[in-house]
């Protein structure tokens, strides 16, 4: 926590979106406007029918387009003076920024950059977004701090950060625009210039939509590290490694490598390729990619020193063994009951649930079979420990699953949809970290 600092927000990120708008809305006006050009040639008598949807489609764009001239310079100004003032500054779950009457969080997530002034008074973070946040501080230390608490915070009991490719998007965006620029060239060389100009457009346009397509696609990349294994997020959906699955890690100059059963080579890529490329970046923002790299490595060098804990007897008593989920709830329910500690009943103690809920190593069955088994327990200690296990699953049917038999039910699809999702576990070997040659 840094107390009384000097901070001024600048909400970029608005300001950016209204003028990605405005520029959407300007290249469609005209990709309409070209369209109808090819169209009324040969619409002949119906003209005015077919061209009264592009006319109509053009007014709107239009309109937005004035809308956002209009508010375009309001809103970089109002970003470009932001709001200051003294302010507490917490890491958490989130970076919270805390002024009398005010309380804002930005995601640990999108706290992709990070600069120190020359004097060594100011920080400055960057979001992915454009937000930009500095804080003053007394100690050029303190920013190495702050960059530190930013790289290993966490938010609902996981670990995240951002991925990258190794291609950049914009060299992506870069060859459509010249494929357009191409064809337009063609297109005037053997036809004339309204047509040529027209069908320029039209292509640049298909270009464009396709290079933002590839971009969304390939931007928003995920790794969640959490007590059960890492999953890999994006637009297209999950995937989950569980640590019984990584056999070696090896440190890459941007990120790790993860060597997995069976031979399958997974890097992970967390320092941005453009960091290296832009001489205009301080060092600050490498220090937080490095600093979430090291991180992860720590995370999985944990993990390799617990080994696989041998759940035991607490395993065998939580197995399913075929049974419907209501069969099986009432019998989870029963070995914590009082009425089945007789001597010929095998008993599981809450202490025993709870470290086999708890143990990111066990198979998800059994964790499942734990929380259904402590469900029946309504105090608020159990109910927190519940939660805070839940919420440490990277795996998200797994935490669904969890979340759902801590209520006291669950049913067979939430329970095979988990089961399926974790990979099969083999036995937890020692994880070898190895640091690239110098």
């Amino acid at each position: 926590m840094f107390k009384r600092c000097g901070v001024l927000i600048q909400p970029y990120a608005d300001a950016r979106f209204v003028g990605r708008l405005l520029m959407s809305a300007l290249a469609w006006l005209l990709v309409v406007f070209s369209v109808a050009s090819l169209v009324e040639p040969i619409a002949g008598p119906l003209a005015t029918v077919l061209l009264t949807p592009f006319v109509l489609l053009g007014l709107l764009l239009a309109l937005l387009c004035v809308a956002c001239m209009l508010y375009t310079p309001i809103a970089w100004l109002w970003a470009a003076v932001g709001s200051s003032g003294a302010s507490v500054v917490r890491v958490s779950n989130a970076l919270w920024i805390e002024r009398p009457g005010d309380r804002r969080s930005f995601s640990l997530l999108s706290l992709t950059r990070a600069g120190l002034s020359s004097s060594g008074g100011e920080v400055t973070l960057r979001t992915d977004d454009g937000d930009v946040i500095r804080v003053r501080v007394d100690d050029p230390v303190d920013a190495e701090r702050l960059v530190g608490a930013i790289a290993a915070g966490r938010a609902r009991g996981t670990w995240s950060a951002r991925l990258y490719d190794d291609v950049s998007p914009l060299l992506r965006r870069r060859l459509f625009v010249g494929v357009a620029s191409f064809v337009s060239l063609i297109c005037w060389a053997v036809l004339d210039f309204d047509l040529a100009l027209s069908l320029g457009v039209i292509t640049g346009g298909s270009a464009w939509a396709l290079a933002a397509l590839l971009r969304e696609g390939s931007a928003r990349r995920v790794l969640v590290a959490g007590s059960d294994g890492l999953s890999l997020r994006d637009e297209a959906g999950e995937r989950f490694v569980s640590f019984g699955c990584i056999e070696r890690v090896d440190e890459t100059a941007l990120g790790v490598e993860l060597l997995l059963t069976g031979g399958e080579e997974l890097p992970l890529t967390l320092v941005s390729p453009q960091l290296l490329r832009d001489p205009s970046e301080t060092g600050l923002s490498m220090v937080l990619a490095e600093r979430r790299r090291e991180h992860l490595l720590a995370l999985l060098r944990e993990r390799s020193g617990c080994g696989a804990r041998e759940v035991g007897r607490a395993g065998a008593l939580l197995e399913r063994r075929g049974l419907p989920a209501p069969a099986w709830r009432a019998a989870l329910r029963r070995l914590l009951s009082e009425a089945g500690a007789d001597y010929r009943t095998a008993k599981l103690t809450r202490e025993q649930a709870f470290a086999v809920l708890e143990d990111g190593g066990a198979p998800a069955e059994l964790r499942i079979g734990a929380a259904l088994a402590l469900s029946s327990s309504r105090d608020v200690q159990t109910a927190e420990r519940l939660r805070i296990a839940a919420e440490g699953c990277a795996n998200r049917d797994v935490r669904l699953a969890i979340e759902q038999a801590a209520e006291g039910d669950i049913d067979d699809g939430m329970l095979e949809q988990a089961l399926s999702s974790s990979a099969a576990r083999p036995a937890m070997s020692a994880l070898r970290c190895v640091k690239p040659a110098a």
